[in-house]
């Protein structure tokens, strides 16, 4: 009990005796009188109310050091809180700071995770951590398909950063460059890594995994990882945890509660020898090799060229071009969680329109949404948005090719089919538009003329190029060919990605190795953004079972690849 409250009560309690003392009763008067009875009360007598200083709120200076996005969630918890902490701008007169944590014992509220990177068109995939270690101690490095100029690029912010847990880089080890210059220097330097904050990835720089860890997957174990870094509170220990109790999740740059992995597919046609296939081995069989890609995505897409229907007469027929699907090969795609379906294909009403309502039905019965076709033209243009992790993400895609029984209403009849289109897309713009002005991330996915330059081919013509810019410059971030057999090059315009033709999935076509090539392309969207891509390889051998390709095949097939690509 402090000493002020000790004789505040000393004296009220004196008070108190002294007015007992004062109401003792007087004799009585010889004349009695007639008086009022008042009940006695026992209402206390109040305290002498005491003058209590408010505290003033504690002053928390987050360096600047710290990522913009990492700065941004601590001044939001303090402003939330504005009785007990307040934003200093002064680190001088702070009485606690928020920096990287090289002391294990400080308070900690987060984490920030970095990330190695190349310029897109780099061969390599995956880093050791004992190579990044050498290059930060300017030592020679050596790894298979590196390569490397023997400098790190990354920005002062960066390396205050990385200091904390890989030391002091040697002399000439690294180079600092502006956040704003980073990528255009390391594209100027084909040759060069940099290091850069996961939340400022761009899809012009590739993500090197390191030791088989890339933070573009979920579940990424943080304790293994090695370029992450812990935020502390350096200060009054219990300040700093009165500070770290107002975090309810910590902050980070890398929240995967905002990560979207939609993986983007090729030509689906699941007739001929492919069905023969399936008939033979299982249903599940052509994806048995590759199907952890897509059971590690949000989103699975399929373009899915061929109607199911009851009467499909065994397979391969004599009629090699007219196709159909056994509803019973819907069980290879529900087995890799395929939740997306494109209907831009060529072969939807190859047996006529009934086919393919059967077939929505399917896809209307399993929940499962559909564009770039449909019932109805209107349905079939429209543009189709899914909610993911947060992310807005829409498709909207058409076919300029045909044939015209293949197009919705294509013979005045009424028919499901295909949405209809030709360059320029002025419909398929106008959703594009309609998408990106409410917030969306587009994805755009074109049928394309399968041989614009006269048969199958890893080249991309110009006029296709052409086309699929105009729709970046609709505001679509991404544009695929659906309509790709041969695996086609890949484009950049400013923060978009083309992929002229992603190849055959589940298809039968086995005549060349550019037919069995195939790309699943793997976005990575993150706080509603594109953030990367992942280019995952695939190969198809002659039982049409698809594996994934081994590196040397990759490196083999991108440098192809690179050399035909578009990048502005």
């Amino acid at each position: 009990m402090n000493s002020r409250r000790l004789i505040t009560l000393l004296l009220l309690g004196s008070a108190l005796l002294l007015a007992a003392c004062d109401a003792a009763p007087a004799a009585p008067d010889a004349t009695p009188t007639v008086q009022a009875t008042v009940a006695p009360t026992n209402t206390p007598v109040p305290p002498t109310p005491t003058q209590t200083a408010t505290p003033a709120p504690q002053r928390v200076f987050a360096q600047n050091v710290l990522p913009e996005a990492v700065r941004a969630s601590i001044n939001n918890v303090l402003a939330q809180q504005p009785a007990d902490f307040i934003a200093a701008t002064d680190p001088n007169t702070a009485d606690l700071q928020v920096a990287y944590a090289p002391n294990v014992d400080l308070p900690t509220i987060g984490n920030v995770v970095f990330v190695l990177v190349a310029p897109l068109p780099a061969l390599m995939d995956d880093v050791p951590f004992s190579t990044v270690q050498a290059a930060w101690q300017g030592q020679p490095v050596v790894c298979d398909a590196c390569t490397f100029t023997g400098t790190l690029r990354l920005s002062e912010s960066t390396l205050a950063a990385l200091k904390v847990v890989l030391g002091e880089p040697a002399p000439g080890a690294v180079e600092v460059v502006a956040s704003d210059q980073l990528m255009q220097t390391l594209w100027d330097n084909a040759d060069s890594w940099g290091i850069v904050p996961f939340d400022q990835l761009t899809v012009r720089l590739k993500v090197l995994s390191i030791d088989g860890l890339s933070p573009l997957h979920r579940g990424l174990d943080l304790n293994t990882y090695p370029l992450i870094v812990k935020v502390g509170l350096a200060g009054s220990i219990e300040t700093a945890q009165k500070l770290q109790a107002a975090f309810a999740t910590p902050i980070t740059n890398r929240d995967e509660n905002k990560l979207s992995l939609v993986a983007i597919t090729g030509v689906t046609a699941m007739s001929r020898d492919f069905a023969a296939t399936m008939d033979a081995q299982g249903v599940l069989y052509p994806a048995e090799l590759i199907k952890d890609w897509f059971l590690t995505s949000d989103i699975v897409h399929i373009s899915n060229e061929v109607s199911f229907w009851e009467d499909c007469p065994p397979q391969p027929t004599a009629n090699r071009g007219v196709f159909c699907s056994d509803p019973k090969y819907w069980e290879l795609l529900t087995s890799i969680n395929t939740n997306l379906i494109e209907l831009t294909g060529n072969h939807l009403n190859d047996y006529g329109p009934d086919p393919l309502s059967y077939t929505l039905g399917i896809y209307e019965a399993a929940g499962i949404p559909y564009f770039g076709g449909g019932r109805t033209i209107t349905e079939a243009t429209r543009y189709i948005t899914i909610t993911d992790h947060g992310n807005v993400l829409a498709f909207a895609g058409c076919n300029p090719v045909g044939p015209s029984i293949g197009w919705v209403d294509g013979l005045d009849d009424g028919r499901p089919g295909s949405a209809p289109c030709s360059s320029p897309f002025p419909k398929l713009q106008e959703e594009i538009g309609k998408a990106k002005a409410a917030g969306a991330v587009v994805f755009a996915t074109l049928q394309y003329n399968e041989q614009p330059l006269g048969e199958y081919s890893y080249e991309t013509a110009q006029s296709q190029a052409n086309d699929f810019a105009r729709l970046v410059d609709a505001g679509a971030s991404v544009v695929s060919g659906s309509q790709g057999h041969s695996v086609q090059g890949f484009g950049l315009k400013g923060n978009a990605f083309l992929h002229y033709g992603v190849g055959n999935l589940f298809f039968d076509q086995t005549q060349a190795i550019n037919l069995r090539q195939n790309f699943i392309d793997r976005y990575i969207v993150y706080d509603n953004r594109l953030l990367s891509v992942e280019l995952l390889a695939t190969y198809r051998d002659g039982s049409q079972q698809t594996r994934p390709m081994t590196p040397e095949e990759k490196r083999d097939l991108l440098k192809t690849l690179f050399d035909l690509s578009y990048w502005e």
